[in-house]
């Protein structure tokens, strides 16, 4: 089947998908036609606290119970890289997006006894949610060709994002708060751990003024603490890692 051709299908199928377990048969067999007989849809966050609402759809065998048994999945090296890039990559070019360990070597070179020696991996990141990623893999020494990887990339995306329907993402169906200026300082500078008489001196505010700001950012993100504040901010995107953790 013409790779454009294999992608609008299993693209229409899936959105259609009435459970994981279809969605997954499907994407197993467009994987396979692609030239790759394993493939995984996971959630990171998932193999630190298995659950229902977490995404874990895999045929990956006795690696996959190995994998979880061994703790391999807190420094596995396909998963950190999954949360380093932002566009599909190959396990070879795995050294390129983080510094490989001997022990990261280690588990590569394992996996690779089960059937897993080379592999094509698209990162999923949806602000608010667990990051997660689809996996491609096959037992031979190179990658199918450019095209069959890009068309990968395609049907990863279109199986995760049927998966994160699924599995009821986004879980909170809310309007993003419309927030003032004044409200949006204040909350970048609460993200950065600075308290109301902190906020109150670096914005030339009275620090009663401050707290009522703070008392109505909870309501508007209806939460009851700092620190769900923060959390919603970055849920919602109105705030980055870098407004909380400055990198300079």
């Amino acid at each position: 089947m013409a790779l454009h051709r294999l992608v609008e299908q299993f693209s229409e199928r899936a959105r259609r998908a009435a459970s994981a377990a279809e969605l997954f048969d499907m994407a197993s067999a467009a994987a396979i036609e692609l030239g790759f007989p394993k493939l995984a849809l996971v959630h990171g966050e998932w193999f630190r606290r298995p659950s229902p609402a977490l995404i874990r759809l895999d045929n990956f065998g006795e690696w996959a119970d190995i994998f979880v048994e061994r703790r391999y999945y807190q420094e596995d090296p396909v998963l950190l890289a999954s949360q380093r890039s932002n566009i599909a990559f190959s396990w070879a070019r795995l050294s390129e997006i983080i510094p490989i360990t001997p022990r990261q070597c280690l588990i590569l070179t394992e996996a690779e006894r089960h059937g897993l020696r080379c592999g094509f991996t698209m990162p999923v990141g949806v602000v608010g949610e667990p990051s997660g990623c689809c996996s491609f893999a096959s037992d031979v020494a190179q990658l199918p060709a450019r095209w069959s990887c890009r068309a990968a990339g395609i049907i990863g995306a279109e199986a995760f994002n049927a998966a994160r329907r699924l599995h009821g993402y986004p879980a909170r169906r809310r309007d993003v708060p419309r927030l003032s200026p004044r409200k949006l300082e204040c909350l970048r500078w609460l993200s950065c751990g600075k308290t109301d008489g902190e906020i109150a001196i670096i914005l030339g505010l009275r620090e009663p003024t401050v707290r009522t700001y703070m008392t109505l950012l909870r309501k508007d993100f209806e939460v009851v603490s700092r620190c769900q504040l923060v959390a919603e901010a970055l849920r919602f995107g109105l705030i980055s890692y870098d407004d909380a953790i400055p990198s300079f």
